[in-house]
């Protein structure tokens, strides 16, 4: 899929929630001295939560988009540092033709989608309530001041709000978060539900671009129902003073840095194309908000000084939206989350209920169960894709009871299935390796 480019001025239909918003021309100029790419794999290592699974829908997971890119697709998507700095009154680096470059990416955020992430099994559904444990954020950090003094990393944690539910580029649903220009922050629109700030230091410095990871404690977040999407938003503050002479990112040569420097890890999800950079992968429905919703923003320069010309002012820009290869398609941004009990019984609300299969993921069969408190008309059990193909759709046993059904051999990836019973429906996600 190559993103289209639409008109340079911002859409809105006014139809209920289905809400379009354009993409945007292109990218910002990189200095000439960043970090080295990385296949995601050689960063992570232990790291990734690939495997993170429990027999039933109770236990602690980690929840993170490029754990599950990579849990489809080993080895394939490629990590980037992007820096974080609070405005573009200080030099980030040198580019090799071009001189100066200035910060342009001010904030970080994503949104996460708990029900959409198959490398777990705690949360398969659109009606778990879970709690948040912890976050974690994959960064680089390097002192260049010389003294002792903290900078700071702030992190907002966000709820979901569907008013703010839209189509982008009429391809990918996503949820925005508002940026309030005159306060240099989020929108009384947002609900954040914990703000917290971490000291950064000496212990903190990642020496030589060696990746790291904070995992910082999240308690005192009411409990989120019914799947409920959560977020983060993420700042550096500076511990130091600076002027539009100093660097950030030195060039190896005349120009050193000469103050700290921090950077968020986030990956361009299928490679970067021998350096051509790539597209990201759809999985989401066009307006069907109750499909993936999975989203990595940037709060670039021009919303930050609230110029920009695409109608983006007051909103954070969704990574999917740069028309050209974009490097910070999903930032490293986990989230720790426990369930303790299913949120709402199948069996009470729909008068049947449907199991996870097992095992999964699977290579070869698998078996799904599912329970009828009482005989049927009706029961239609359908396996799509994540496009929404249908890979198959069979009558199966309508009586009442516990009933079986053989999954065969698909070809590897993320697939949901669903049953429907007299008109009511239960869809849960499976992968295949």
């Amino acid at each position: 899929m190559k993103k289209i480019l639409l008109s340079s001025l911002l859409v809105f239909s006014v139809l209920a929630n289905a809400q379009n918003k354009t993409l945007i021309e292109n990218t910002h100029q990189e200095p000439a001295n960043l970090f080295k790419k990385s296949n995601v794999a050689g960063y992570k290592k232990s790291k990734l939560h690939t495997t993170n699974k429990t027999a039933t829908q109770n236990g602690s997971a980690w929840f993170n988009k490029i754990d599950f890119i990579e849990n489809l697709n080993p080895g394939v998507q490629v990590f980037s540092a992007m820096h974080l700095f609070p405005d573009s009154a200080i030099i980030l680096g040198y580019s090799s033709t071009s001189g100066a470059v200035y910060p342009y990416i001010h904030k970080a955020a994503n949104y996460m989608d708990p029900s959409f992430m198959a490398q777990q099994n705690i949360i398969t559904d659109k009606f778990a309530t879970y709690t948040m444990d912890s976050l974690s954020i994959g960064y680089i950090y390097e002192r260049n001041t010389g003294n002792n003094t903290p900078d700071s990393l702030i992190i907002e944690i966000i709820a979901e709000n569907h008013a703010l539910d839209y189509t982008l580029g009429g391809n990918f649903p996503y949820q925005d978060i508002e940026y309030n220009f005159a306060t240099l922050g989020l929108k009384s629109s947002m609900t954040v539900l914990k703000r917290i700030r971490i000291p950064l230091n000496s212990t903190d410095t990642c020496a030589g671009g060696v990746y790291k990871q904070i995992l910082v404690a999240t308690s005192g977040i009411a409990p989120q129902t019914n799947s409920k999407k959560i977020g983060a938003v993420v700042s550096f503050k500076p511990g130091y003073s600076y002027s539009l002479t100093d660097v950030l990112i030195g060039d190896g040569g005349s120009n050193p840095a000469t103050k700290n420097v921090f950077f968020v890890l986030s990956s361009e999800e299928n490679g970067d194309g021998g350096g051509a950079g790539t597209d990201p992968t759809i999985y989401g429905t066009p307006t069907d908000y109750t499909t993936d919703m999975n989203m990595s923003y940037v709060l670039d320069q021009t919303v930050r000084y609230n110029i920009n010309t695409n109608g983006w002012n007051g909103y954070f820009l969704p990574t999917f939206a740069y028309t050209t290869p974009y490097s910070y398609e999903h930032h490293d941004i986990g989230y720790k989350l426990s369930v303790t009990t299913a949120g709402v019984s199948e069996l009470e609300n729909n008068g049947f209920a449907l199991n996870q299969n097992q095992p999964n993921p699977f290579t070869k069969e698998s078996v799904v169960n599912y329970q009828l408190v009482k005989d049927a008309s009706s029961a239609v059990f359908t396996i799509t894709d994540v496009m929404g193909r249908v890979i198959s759709s069979e009558k199966v046993n309508a009586n009442q009871g516990t009933h079986s059904i053989k999954l065969g051999a698909y070809a590897g990836g993320l697939y949901y299935y669903s049953l429907n019973i007299d008109g009511k429906s239960i869809t849960k996600k499976m992968i295949v390796e």
